[in-house]
């Protein structure tokens, strides 16, 4: 989950809060010494994941190995940012860790708890991916992995040229600077028209994604654009934004976590994304997105991914220059 402003201005103005220079060496060998057995056990899968999206980040998507890869990890003693060299206001330097050769700062307890996961501009750009520990956040240490790749890809989302200014072009903040309308947006998630559109187009996502490739291919995906279509009818243009720019962010979020996962040498973290994959086909065969909410899109988004890539497209070197999975879909019209 992405957590943002979408001013760039408000973004560079938290930046201030950064303070650069390091304790003292003597200091930072007590800080190490005292701060970073609570956080130890995460260095090493950091370590790992780092190097797997290093060496095979960018055959999903180009430039992902090259995104920003600082991490924000949260306890509930307090924060340590790794692989960051800024070192923010209340943080101390520790040098550099070891085992992921990264910096390291230790600082205090903040509003964010144990269970927070998100991309944010946290002291300013660029993103840090912030996370409580497997502990905190309640999973395995593999789905946390996940979680960390996909809280990557909104690191290099937000790196993408212009990021910023095109959100704030979406006009759906209605003022907001602090990127909470990206959660709490009004959107008629429970509005009977719009549950029973999704309810369709998400059953004709299934039924693509389960066909045989051909005919029956074909015209699956032809049922599918049309209930897609139906589903934009329902809603008003301004919220058919937003949810093409949930699919955008999150649905694709979720895919790359899984399609990344299905590459990765280490068989747990393999099966965790099968699991996820699976959990992700069950909400399109049962959606509950009146119930569920936003949350609902994260699967939906994810089937709506894994059809374009499907049905060949060269969708991922258009993805960039966009915020909407809509005009993917119209190329596979044409």
């Amino acid at each position: 989950m992405p957590f943002r402003t979408t001013s760039a201005a408000a973004a560079f103005a938290a930046l201030a809060a950064c303070a650069p220079l390091p304790p003292a060496e003597s200091d930072s060998a007590s800080i190490a010494a005292s701060e970073a057995g609570r956080f130890a056990h995460l260095f090493g899968p950091i370590a790992d994941i780092r190097s797997f999206v290093a060496s095979r980040g960018n055959d999903v998507w180009a430039g992902y190995a090259d995104a920003p890869f600082g991490l924000l990890l949260i306890d509930d003693r307090g924060e340590a940012l790794l692989c960051d060299e800024r070192v923010p206001g209340g943080f101390s330097l520790a040098g550099i860790e070891p085992v992921t050769g990264c910096p390291v700062s230790y600082g205090p307890s903040s509003w964010r708890n144990p269970a927070f996961r998100a991309a944010m501009p946290a002291f300013g750009p660029p993103s840090v991916i912030a996370v409580g520990t497997p502990a905190g956040t309640g999973q395995a240490l593999a789905d946390w992995q996940l979680t960390v790749m996909h809280e990557h890809f909104h690191q290099w989302q937000a790196d993408l040229p212009d990021y910023y200014p095109r959100v704030q072009a979406l006009d759906l903040s209605g003022g907001d600077q602090t990127g909470m309308w990206m959660l709490n947006y009004p959107f008629p998630y429970d509005a009977p028209a719009f549950a029973a559109a999704f309810d369709r187009a998400s059953s004709a996502l299934d039924k693509a994604l389960a066909a045989e490739e051909g005919e029956a291919f074909d015209t699956a995906l032809d049922n599918f654009l049309s209930a897609r279509r139906a589903m934009r009818g329902t809603v008003s243009e301004a919220e058919w934004r937003y949810f093409e720019f949930q699919l955008w962010q999150e649905g694709v979020a979720r895919w790359t976590e899984i399609a990344l996962g299905k590459l990765h040498p280490d068989e747990t973290v393999r099966q965790a994304a099968q699991a996820a994959r699976m959990r992700a086909m069950a909400r399109l065969r049962s959606p509950q997105i009146a119930a569920d909410g936003r949350i609902a899109i994260y699967s939906y988004g994810y089937g709506e991914a894994a059809l374009l890539e499907k049905a060949g497209a060269e969708w991922r070197k258009l993805y960039p220059g966009l915020l909407a999975l809509g005009p993917l879909f119209h190329e596979l019209e044409k």
